[in-house]
């Protein structure tokens, strides 16, 4: 039973990194927006054509992954770590959904109007809750991955140097891409548009996001099994 509830976690996961990861569905829409110069975010604005898809798609996402958690925490957890690691996956997950529900206005890479209303903060109630769960959503995905690299590493006597290596790749290209996208972020035009090439880098960011996911559910997924080779402790006073 609890072998069926990783499978079908680990697919829920597969599934909501493959709807998650953007650049793809952007490129079978024909890149309606360029995407050096624009937020992927920005293709679920309500101005967008394809905007009820985008949003589809990230709010498919919260829920596929909230769904896999779910059947997660009702199995062995490793450590306290890798918990700590499922809950900040969970915020994660809630507010890509809150993300969804509440799209940006406009497009502000393909409107300089929409890109100075931005800047000024007058787009309206729903467009800043977005921009504050997009960051919050992306935050409590680093603080996922954090968690859970730490975890591996500490008990790297049950886990393979391959799958370490691996996930320690996928959560330092996390955190650089993370960081250069709000340092770009900061130096955006004066108009509110992103700099050249900050499209490219966020898009980045959102695929090893994806990536994070499948890892996730390869690593968090597997039972607790003791490591056999140490010795069991024994109550005070029992031999």
């Amino acid at each position: 039973m609890h072998t069926d509830r990783r499978r079908t976690a680990f697919t829920l996961l597969v599934i909501a990194a493959i709807t998650y990861s953007g650049l793809p569905w952007e490129a079978v829409a024909g890149f309606p927006l360029d995407p050096a110069r624009s937020y992927l975010s920005e293709l679920a604005a309500q101005d967008q054509p394809a905007g009820l898809i985008f949003r589809a798609l990230d709010g498919l996402t919260g829920v596929l992954v909230l769904i896999a958690l779910a059947l997660g925490s009702r199995m062995p957890r490793c450590t306290g770590l890798t918990k700590g690691s499922a809950f900040a996956l969970a915020a994660f997950a809630a507010l890509t959904i809150v993300d969804a529900s509440s799209p940006m206005a406009c497009a502000t890479s393909s409107s300089v109007r929409c890109a100075a209303a931005d800047a000024a903060n007058a787009l309206g109630l729903p467009h800043q809750i977005h921009t504050v769960s997009s960051a919050g959503a992306l935050a409590a995905a680093v603080v996922s991955a954090v968690l859970l690299v730490i975890a591996v590493v500490r008990d790297r006597a049950r886990r393979r140097a391959v799958e370490r290596g691996v996930l320690v790749a996928i959560v330092g290209m996390l955190i650089g891409t993370t960081v250069l996208v709000t340092v770009l972020a900061m130096l955006s035009t004066a108009d509110g548009r992103l700099v050249d090439g900050g499209g490219i880098v966020q898009r980045a960011q959102v695929l090893v996001v994806s990536a994070y996911l499948v890892a996730f559910g390869i690593i968090a997924g597997r039972p607790y099994r003791p490591d056999a080779s140490r010795p069991h402790a024994h109550p005070a006073g029992v031999r």
